[in-house]
């Protein structure tokens, strides 16, 4: 039997007076690979930070790895989980070696160095995971974009989660180094039966990989599984009828660009 990852009935979430989240439910079994979709302001972040504990103020009821959250386990639920949130423009001005940011993704980052030898192995796992073995020791400010995007992703991987959750992981990414994240991500969900929960804007291009969409506007108005095409008025329901729904090929899930 499939063990449940992520179980989720009813959220509902509020922030500052608004109506963000209104009776998302889902489950997410160990392996599977879910995109979420959805216009800007749609709630996807905030879905991610109800799961990341950064937003423990929700309704509705919440089990991780098949425990119920609550304010006694929910530091330890979140340590079987990755997280890589959205890339800001900002940045630390502070020198740091690129193996340095992702140790911080390991729990025992923060200990005494005679601790840390046994973590090498995994920051050059993890490293070798994104393409950037070659730059371990290169000045973390001085990366391009997609660079620092491929880092954050490896210091989300080092510790080896059970769950990742992923806040648009591909962005600053070109389109050779886009593909290989999904690429990697696929292969964890069937090798390691790592599940991944990632927000996506577009569909076309990561239908070939994941097993199902969620398109989320405030509520899930469908979730597709793999080979499923999308609704129409699902599409209008969330972008208004203003958009097109254009099918690549019988392979996806369902595309949309908005005109």
């Amino acid at each position: 039997m499939t063990t449940t990852v992520i179980e989720a009935h009813q959220l509902s979430l509020q922030l500052a007076g608004k109506c963000v989240l209104d009776g998302v439910s889902l489950h997410i079994g160990r392996g599977h690979f879910l995109g979420i979709v959805g216009p800007n302001g749609a709630g996807k972040s905030s879905l991610i930070g109800i799961l990341t504990g950064r937003h423990p103020h929700y309704q509705g009821l919440l089990r991780l790895f098949g425990m119920d959250v609550s304010s006694r386990n929910r530091r330890r639920l979140l340590s079987r989980i990755g997280y890589l949130h959205q890339m800001h423009s900002s940045q630390s001005h502070l020198p740091m070696r690129v193996a340095d940011v992702v140790a911080m993704g390991l729990a025992s980052w923060n200990r005494p160095l005679w601790h840390r030898l046994d973590r090498q192995s995994s920051i050059e796992k993890a490293l070798q995971q994104v393409d950037m073995e070659d730059f371990r020791d290169a000045d973390f400010r001085y990366l391009s974009g997609g660079q620092m995007q491929r880092v954050r992703l490896a210091r989300a991987l080092v510790r080896t989660p059970e769950l990742l959750l992923l806040d648009e992981p591909a962005a600053a990414m070109d389109n050779k180094h886009q593909q290989q994240l999904y690429r990697l991500l696929r292969r964890l969900c069937d090798e390691t039966g790592m599940s991944v929960v990632m927000v996506e804007h577009d569909i076309a291009a990561i239908t070939g990989y994941v097993d199902s969409v969620a398109c989320l506007n405030q509520r899930i108005h469908y979730h597709a599984m793999k080979g499923e095409q999308i609704p129409e008025d699902i599409w209008h329901q969330m972008y208004g009828s203003h958009m097109h729904v254009i099918a690549h090929d019988s392979g996806c899930i369902g595309c949309c660009e908005v005109t």
